[in-house]
């Protein structure tokens, strides 16, 4: 009789699977599987890191030459139209407006505590949390005022303005850019004239 191919195949086979040594280890001896583990949201140098310094409660200009100028130009303006008009209600106006100025002129600024982290801004006793703010803006002019920018979420509050005095804007940009959108902020001519003229 012939040998079947059928059979010499199987014994093939079998003589394959007994010669392969399999050696099964209990599951509690097992090495336990190391996975690795994502890491957890807001984890990291965003949140351990901050940066802290002191700056003058808003910016304040010494040279008061235009200041003065337009503080005699109100109290002209007020004199011209009490004795040509006799419109007392706008040069009481006038007289108030100057008087105010001069008020504010002579206002010094006091220092205040700046603390940025991954919470928010803190000026002094006041945080300016992320989640209310719309955007930011590093104001970096290295012959002007250096600020930092802060716009509401409130559509009736004005930009929040901090000087950064001679910090490190790149730093600061680098930890609020994980929070906040950064958009640059065109200055008002408020706030170009009250900067000219000293305010």
């Amino acid at each position: 009789m012939g040998s079947n191919p059928t059979s010499s195949a199987m014994t093939r086979i079998i003589d394959l699977k007994k010669n392969q040594k399999t050696k099964i280890v209990p599951a509690e001896k097992r090495a336990p599987l190391i996975k690795s583990e994502e890491p957890k949201k807001g984890v990291g140098i965003e949140t351990t890191k901050k940066i802290e310094w002191e700056a003058p409660s808003f910016y304040y200009n010494p040279q008061k030459k235009y200041l003065a100028l337009v503080i005699i130009a109100l109290i002209c303006g007020a004199g011209a139209i009490l004795f040509y008009r006799m419109d007392t209600l706008t040069a009481i106006f006038l007289i108030l407006s100057s008087l105010v100025l001069i008020l504010y002129a002579n206002k010094k600024p006091t220092i205040s505590k700046v603390v940025v982290s991954h919470a928010g801004i803190t000026i002094d006793n006041t945080v300016y949390y992320y989640k209310d703010l719309k955007s930011f803006w590093l104001d970096y002019d290295p012959h002007g005022p250096r600020e930092l920018s802060l716009e509401a979420k409130k559509w009736y509050m004005p930009y929040i303005k901090v000087s950064i005095e001679n910090q490190n804007p790149a730093g600061i940009r680098s930890l609020m850019i994980n929070f906040v959108i950064e958009r640059e902020h065109e200055k008002s001519l408020i706030d170009l004239i009250s900067k000219k003229i000293g305010l």
